[in-house]
């Protein structure tokens, strides 16, 4: 089960995860529709290697847990900061949501709250972001979020047994409009 509250939204809870919450996170990495654009999720791993995965530096990872509805109290997906450089001020955005999840708005409600708390409370200046170019959802949310595309690498990974380009994404905290403003439908 998810951890406490850590953002919480009209709609959603983003809780943190926790060691014990390992088997939502397999089911992830096992799940056909969102592997094929999760690098990282490609290869299968047992559930207890999943479980040390849980970050434990300066990262956030969290669940997406809609309040109601059909699936209300159960994670639907996970968001995440991660290689945070507090140093130079960014860190990377990161996020996936089971098939059932899909075209509710989550996606985008999460990110944005993250993304708010990342320039708000921990003081970033930049959010990165990058999605395989066949991913129109990833890449509609980090358009909807108010991310700039930065660039390509061409044919860098397989998506769906053929090579697929990857598409880079920032967000300076300057151009920010906040969360309040971003459409999540």
């Amino acid at each position: 089960m998810p951890g406490p509250v850590f953002i919480e939204t009209e709609r959603l809870e983003l809780r943190t995860v926790e060691e014990g919450d390992a088997d939502v996170v397999q089911r992830a990495r096992m799940h056909p529709d969102i592997r094929r654009y999760i690098a990282g999720f490609r290869a299968p791993r047992s559930e207890s290697a999943v479980a040390e995965d849980v970050p434990s530096d300066d990262g956030v990872s969290l669940f997406v847990v809609p309040k109601a509805g059909e699936h209300g109290g159960q994670p639907v997906g996970q968001v995440e900061l991660d290689y945070v450089n507090e140093a130079d001020g960014w860190a990377n955005l990161s996020f996936w949501l089971f098939p059932e999840g899909w075209g509710h708005g989550y996606a985008t409600e999460a990110a944005a709250n993250l993304v708010a708390f990342a320039f708000r409370e921990r003081g970033l200046r930049r959010i990165t972001a990058n999605a395989l170019a066949p991913n129109d959802g990833s890449i509609a949310v980090l358009e909807r979020l108010g991310f700039t595309h930065e660039g390509t690498q061409r044919e860098k990974t397989m998506a769906d047994g053929e090579y697929a380009d990857v598409e880079f994404y920032g967000l300076l905290q300057r151009e920010w409009p906040g969360a309040d403003t971003v459409r999540s439908d």
